[in-house]
């Protein structure tokens, strides 16, 4: 890594890596889809690209060589709209057990959990109003919203699309119109309470108060509209993923989503996209421009200056093993394996960090950084204990791997993707015990 240098992209150095950055997503598109690797990687672009740069929430970091010419990218994001295609987090917060969850907050107080549950609902419904306004004003071609509804799932066949213009468009109105309530009542728990009670619907709430609903027989044409969009969303991008409130996955989760029931666009970081030259691919230069970022993401204003946890968050394609070791290298060991894209599986990945555990984390990734791949700008100095416990850790997470990858040749069924790795995994770990039994000479010679 000695001729690599690690550079944020910012507005100032924007006009001379941007069209780099771009081209290189073109590069590694091409290489990755000649390999047979179709769907692991979708491009930004350009543009994109420089909303992120010119984001305050986002951050985008670069590795140049000696040249000046760009070999790697990453792009780490925050502050997505709520319940939008790129909310991660909504697939962690799901079914029962979250409305539960909920309900638990309360403590016992069933009267206050009521009264928030119907207040939110009226609240929604007066979102839902000012949401339709919008959308039929900048689509007169339709006439309300179900003629809106009724023309995109006809048109991507009867679901859908992954990025609905009337999905994604009315999640974000939805949401702008709370956060205006919220400045507007003063209330900083108000968009809090939207995010928690944002599935609730009619009969829920019936339900709750021991009564039945009708929704074709409802008065409020209104409430009646907004219960059909809203069910619509909840049976094509919950029900694909839901079976009578379970998830549908293809692995049972060995972990407990309840940490995860806080995680939001705002409280969660996303590792979104890093790419490496295919011609210079050098196996840390992922990591190390994720630690870069981390760092810098971790000091803008919003992170910095609280105090609750923060949630760090990735999703791949499963056949994408490389971008799954990335992932579980800092942490993100929990994932559910869910139909994300259309018609394609994804792995959503998570952890959770408490606010006062971020330094040791940040300091630890550090270590491994430069005991596994030799990257110490600050020439920090590691003791041979700590080296030999990040060797030992990453000895058994490489076997691990190759027993896991073992088994998938075997035909296990719930996996179908291509193994190759399995032969350089296994040179890996050959190279990480030679190591480690270095180290361990050293140190009995330091003794």
């Amino acid at each position: 890594m000695s001729n690599i240098q690690i550079k944020k992209l910012t507005k100032e150095n924007e006009p001379k890596y941007l069209d780099q950055v771009a081209s290189l997503e073109k590069v590694v598109l091409a290489s990755m889809e000649k390999e047979g690797k179709i769907g692991q990687l979708f491009i930004t672009g350009k543009e994109d690209i420089s909303d992120y740069v010119h984001s305050q929430e986002n951050t985008v970091m670069i590795a140049v060589d000696e040249k000046d010419k760009v070999q790697a990218a990453m792009y780490m994001t925050q502050g997505q709209k709520a319940f939008t295609y790129n909310d991660i987090t909504k697939y962690f917060k799901y079914g029962e057990d979250y409305q539960q969850y909920v309900k638990d907050q309360y403590q016992g107080n069933i009267n206050q959990y009521r009264k928030d549950m119907l207040e939110m609902y009226e609240l929604k419904l007066k979102a839902y109003q000012d949401t339709r306004k919008k959308l039929l004003a900048e689509h007169p071609e339709y006439h309300d919203m179900t003629a809106f509804l009724q023309h995109e799932i006809q048109e991507e066949g009867n679901h859908f699309h992954e990025k609905s213009i009337l999905r994604e468009t009315f999640n974000q109105y939805m949401s702008d119109y709370i956060r205006k309530e919220q400045e507007k009542r003063k209330d900083p728990q108000l968009f809090e309470k939207y995010e928690k009670f944002y599935w609730t619907n009619a009969q829920d709430i019936a339900t709750e108060f021991g009564k039945k609903v009708d929704l074709d027989q409802m008065k409020n044409h209104t409430a009646q509209e907004m219960e059909k969009t809203m069910d619509w969303q909840a049976e094509q991008e919950y029900n694909a993923i839901l079976q009578k409130s379970k998830l549908k996955i293809y692995e049972k989760p060995n972990f407990d989503r309840k940490p995860y029931f806080e995680s939001n666009t705002e409280n969660a970081i996303e590792i979104d996209t890093y790419i490496t030259d295919p011609h210079k691919r050098h196996a840390g230069t992922a990591r190390i421009l994720i630690y870069e970022g981390l760092k810098r993401q971790l000091e803008k204003p919003q992170n910095k200056n609280n105090t609750k946890p923060i949630y760090l968050c990735s999703t791949l394609h499963r056949d994408n093993v490389s971008s799954k070791y990335v992932s579980e290298f800092f942490g993100l060991k929990d994932s559910l394996y869910v139909n994300r894209r259309d018609g394609r599986d994804r792995e959503v990945h998570i952890c959770k960090i408490e606010r006062k555990d971020i330094p040791n984390y940040l300091a630890d990734m550090q270590d491994k950084l430069i005991v596994l791949y030799h990257y110490n700008p600050e020439h920090k100095k590691v003791s041979n204990q700590k080296q030999v416990q990040i060797l030992q850790e990453q000895l058994q997470y490489e076997q691990n791997e190759i027993s896991r990858l073992q088994k998938i040749c075997k035909g296990v069924k719930t996996y179908h993707g291509n193994v190759k790795d399995i032969t350089s995994k296994k040179r890996k770990w050959e190279e990480l015990k030679h190591r480690l039994e270095e180290v361990k000479n050293r140190e009995e010679i330091e003794r």
